[in-house]
């Protein structure tokens, strides 16, 4: 009987690899028959690159202890638990196996995946090459907490589910890095719609934001995010702000440090309101005008926000600011919150050259210019994420919703 359950089993999993085979699957990254997935260790064995076996193995992941499948039937374990903060290791996520630098399973070795910065935004300088190299930066998403949040927000989420699928669906998720000019090729999924690709449809796109522009590729002052063409509206980048906030509206749990709003708990982010009452970063109204009209203390907004349309209103990307996987660290802060370290066209510097170097003055300068200064990491203890005009201690002035 025991046979004949398994005999059933072997047909009902190669079955769904036909239908995987004839729709999404075959469009993806990992399913490319020129570019997909291929383990060495089963390149021998006669499987065409971007099959199923590459990741999954019916046989090889039994568990002799109760005869039932591993979760998934993948080749190693999927996720490690039991590790809550970074550094990392390639046995730690399933993923790291194909997306790191050295040791990779992949058939022509490593998978170059570069920072958004370098892209998308024309950076020169590499702090990571790979995936397992930018969760390894000193700031980063911590994966045990994604995990953590996602199996308690999102249906689809499993307790035996990886980190990175929050995110990313491994049998849709395409290859954007090499079409940064066509968002129909995007590697993300959101958490409340994992089935299907987000940003590969017009109305799941930045223009949909009246006021948004992109910020400058790096070292320019005429081609934009995220393709170095002179077209900026948005309409080349995913909506990356419904996109964060799925998980981001909330208070997420964090293992890395306390927010820095006195009105979150510690041990938690700010819940991020992209809102017209929310951030000044996002859709609410601004207060005042771009060469500081109606304030002394607030400086100017340079280029490309200081002109028509975005001149009276601007609303930014999360990924104009943040990486999505890890970053530098900011001198000075227990997290650096994923900051970018090139921001608009300028390279963040600042306390010193050099990529560990940090300053949130020049971070903030790379959009705004300062009539004021709380010294060189003084800009986020008044502006920072839900700071609604009532900053701690000496910042009793109206520093709007801003980071």
């Amino acid at each position: 009987m025991m046979k004949k359950y398994l005999v059933v089993l072997i047909l009902l999993f190669f079955l769904l690899c036909q239908v995987s085979w004839a729709g999404s699957y075959l469009d993806s990254a990992h399913g490319d028959l020129n570019n997909g997935v291929f383990r060495t260790a089963t390149g021998t064995l006669g499987y065409v690159r971007g099959n199923c076996a590459h990741c999954h193995e019916m046989h090889a992941s039994i568990e002799g202890s109760n005869d039932s499948p591993a979760p998934f039937t993948l080749f190693a374990q999927n996720f490690d638990t039991s590790v809550h903060t970074g550094p990392y290791q390639k046995a730690d996520n399933f993923c790291f196996y194909c997306h790191i630098n050295v040791g990779a399973v992949q058939s022509e070795g490593s998978i170059t995946n570069k920072q958004y910065s370098n892209t998308f935004g024309g950076y020169t300088v590499d702090s990571a090459v790979d995936i397992m190299g930018a969760f390894n930066l000193n700031s980063y998403h911590n994966l045990y907490d994604i995990q953590d949040f996602a199996k308690t927000k999102f249906d689809f989420f499993k307790d035996s589910s990886n980190p990175c699928v929050a995110c990313h669906n491994p049998h849709r998720a395409k290859r954007n890095k090499a079409h940064p000019t066509d968002p129909s090729y995007t590697a993300i999924s959101r958490p409340t719609d994992h089935e299907n690709l987000w940003g590969d449809d017009a109305n799941e796109r930045m223009s949909n934001y009246t006021f948004y522009r992109p910020p400058y590729c790096y070292g320019s002052n005429a081609t934009y995010e995220p393709d170095g063409s002179a077209l900026h509206n948005g309409s080349l980048m995913p909506d990356y702000n419904a996109f964060c906030t799925d998980c981001h509206q909330y208070r997420v749990p964090t293992s890395q440090s306390a927010s820095m709003n006195p009105n979150t708990p510690a041990g938690y982010l700010t819940a991020i309101n992209w809102s017209t009452s929310g951030d000044m970063h996002g859709e609410r109204s601004r207060i005042y005008d771009v060469n500081g009209t109606g304030n002394s203390r607030t400086g100017t907004i340079i280029a490309p926000y200081n002109v028509v349309p975005v001149q009276s209103n601007y609303v930014l990307s999360c990924l104009d600011c943040h990486e999505p996987h890890g970053s530098v660290l900011v001198s000075g802060r227990p997290s650096s919150y994923l900051l970018r370290k090139k921001v608009n066209n300028n390279r963040v510097d600042g306390c010193g050259p050099g990529e560990g170097n940090f300053c949130e003055t020049d971070f903030c300068g790379s959009c705004h210019t300062f009539s004021h200064c709380g010294g060189p990491q003084g800009c986020f203890q008044c502006h920072y994420h839900g700071a609604y005009g009532n900053g701690p201690g000496w910042c009793g002035f109206w520093v709007g919703p801003v980071f």
